[in-house]
């Protein structure tokens, strides 16, 4: 499971789309904004770096919406439409602060959930399998 489908389940759990967009940010700035929206939610991300580390800022970003993080205030400079969003982007670009750390922890926390389920099959119909999926759980349930 990469994390746009993480995107796409949450969206759904939260009934609030959440869109990843690849968008052209400055070289200096961010890798990464959230713009949360009137009805939706938007995650920048830089299209100029690696998959994975599109995968890393997307989950990030993540982050600070299961957070409940309050963004700031959107700049001129942010090249954004600031008439289209409620509250602001949140433009860190250290990792020094509370709420970054607490970012960082929760992109981890879903980047390894998200390749734990890679490994995970369907369980055979066998009782035996269904048995030891019972007891695993489901790791992609609190989803």
């Amino acid at each position: 499971m990469d994390m746009l489908e993480v995107c796409h389940r949450l969206s759904r759990n939260r009934s609030r789309p959440i869109y990843p967009t690849e968008y052209p940010l400055a070289a200096s700035g961010p890798f990464g904004l959230w713009l949360p929206g009137r009805k939706a939610e938007w995650i920048l991300f830089q299209p100029r770096t690696t998959a994975l580390h599109q995968q890393h800022i997307i989950a990030h970003e993540l982050g600070h919406i299961l957070c409940g993080h309050r963004p700031d205030p959107i700049l001129p400079s942010d090249g954004v439409d600031s008439d289209s969003f409620d509250w602001g982007a949140l433009r860190r670009t250290a990792y020094d602060s509370e709420q970054e750390q607490d970012a960082e922890t929760v992109a981890t926390l879903l980047l390894e959930s998200a390749a734990a389920s890679d490994g995970v099959v369907s369980p055979g119909s066998s009782g035996r399998a269904q048995r030891a999926q019972h007891a695993l759980g489901d790791l992609e349930g609190w989803l």
